[in-house]
C-alpha cells in the first residue's frame, strides 16, 4: 500500500528553526573527531518512502553552503549548514534546502543533513549525506578555526539507511 507524503506531513513533527540549527550537535565524537555510527529514526524513514527518497538509490547534486553559492575555493566550518539541491531527488523539487550539521578533522569533512524544506513548503526529516564520487569529501585546514577549505562548492546528497 503505498502512503501518500501529504498524510506522513499531517502526523510529522515539524521542526523549530532551533530544531535546524541544533540536529546532529548531539552526535557521539570518534577518537579521530568524526561522527559516530547514528541510526535514521523509523519515522524518518518512514517519511523518506512516502517522498520516494530511497537509501542507496535516490542523490541529487547540492550546491554545499547556500551563504557561498558557487563561491570557490568554499570555505566551511564545522556546525550546523544549508544546503540547496540542484536537481530533484525523489519528490523533492530543486531549490529544496537541507539541513545539517559539519564535522571537520584534518583534511576530512563529513556533512549529514536531518531536515529538507522543498521552496515554499513543510519541513520534512531524512538521512542524507554529503559525498562526492570517492566517497569523501576531503579539504586543506582552512584560515579559521575548526574550518576546511574545498576546491569546489558543489557535491551530492545521497539518502542513507543509517548515518555510518
Amino acid at each position: 500500500m503505498r502512503v501518500s507524503l501529504a498524510a506522513f506531513l499531517v502526523i510529522a513533527c515539524v521542526p523549530s528553526g532551533s530544531d535546524l540549527l541544533t540536529a546532529g550537535a548531539n552526535v557521539p565524537l570518534r577518537s579521530d573527531g568524526m561522527p559516530a555510527p547514528e541510526r535514521c529514526p523509523r519515522h524518518t524513514l518512514e517519511v523518506m518512502e512516502a517522498a520516494e527518497l530511497r537509501p542507496g538509490d535516490s542523490s541529487a547534486r547540492v550546491e554545499l553552503d547556500a551563504n557561498q553559492f558557487e563561491y570557490e575555493p568554499l570555505t566551511l566550518t564545522a556546525g550546523p549548514i544549508e544546503s540547496i539541491m540542484m536537481l530533484p531527488m525523489g519528490r523533492l523539487g530543486g531549490a529544496t534546502r537541507l539541513y545539517g550539521r559539519v564535522w571537520i578533522s584534518g583534511r576530512r569533512v563529513v556533512i549529514r543533513y536531518y531536515h529538507a524544506q522543498r521552496a515554499g513548503g513543510n519541513v520534512l526529516p531524512i538521512c542524507a549525506v554529503a559525498r562526492l564520487g570517492g566517497g569523501e569529501l576531503e579539504g586543506k585546514p582552512g584560515k579559521f578555526p575548526h574550518s576546511t577549505e574545498l576546491p569546489y562548492s558543489i557535491a551530492f546528497a545521497f539518502v542513507v539507511q543509517d548515518f555510518l
